[in-house]
């Protein structure tokens, strides 16, 4: 069997907000991957990217469309997965998806995937027994860490104290096995460059959609995780 592509469009017109215009679809017409009958559980987290810049380059909607579908989808689909949503801008926390859909952006910078990563890892140890799997949505650098009191740090250029400790919890995500997906946003050539960086560190991958493929690019590559561990 396929997944239907309107599973997607359905997921975004369930759930209207004043954020998310009625009548507004993601296009997943190129999203067709067939279901495996023997699954295991999937610990599944989203890291949306909420720094401003998301807002001011066109990508807030869409980031949340993206989020509404991945979780219709496996409350629907694959209801023995766990899918915990994780956001981060000048700090990271957990957030339920009605929370997400009303989410307002707010004018202060950072990018704390340090912070981001760690909360995943938290949560990935709680299902051991799960297949791990992260997905990844930014459109910046890491410009934030925790420093050792637990408030945010920020710096641009990215300060080598935050890539080092982004990077070493990543490599914790990573010892946990789980499948690592960044959805790099924009064009810009220091987030590229540390994203190709990083996934060839962890054998995780990048993917670099335009912003209304975001969607059909995350369910997607959710789905190709269902069907077993990537190879090579």
């Amino acid at each position: 069997r396929t997944v239907a592509n309107a599973v997607l469009r359905t997921a975004a017109e369930g759930h209207p907000t004043s954020d998310l215009h009625p009548g507004v679809r993601i296009d997943v017409r190129d999203v067709e991957v067939a279901e495996t009958e023997a699954r295991t559980q999937a610990a599944v987290v989203l890291l949306v990217d909420t720094s401003f810049s998301m807002e001011m380059e066109g990508r807030w909607t869409p980031m949340k469309r993206t989020a509404i579908a991945l979780n219709h989808l496996i409350s629907t689909r694959f209801r023995s997965d766990e899918l915990h949503l994780i956001a981060f801008g000048r700090y990271a926390r957990s957030i339920d998806i009605a929370e997400l859909t009303g989410l307002q952006p707010r004018m202060e910078q950072g990018t704390n995937l340090h912070h981001a990563l760690l909360l995943a890892g938290r949560h990935l140890r709680r299902f051991p027994n799960a297949q791990p799997v992260v997905l990844v949505v930014t459109d910046g650098e890491p410009t934030a860490h925790l420093d050792p009191s637990g408030e945010p740090f920020f710096f641009y250029p990215p300060h080598p104290q935050t890539i080092a400790l982004t990077v070493r919890e990543l490599d914790h995500v990573a010892r946990l096995g789980a499948q690592v997906t960044f959805f790099r946003l924009g064009e810009d050539p220091g987030l590229a460059h540390f994203m190709d960086q990083i996934a060839r560190r962890i054998g995780g991958r990048v993917i670099a959609p335009d912003v209304d493929g975001l969607g059909a690019a995350v369910v997607g590559d959710y789905l190709r995780s269902r069907r077993g561990p990537r190879r090579g």
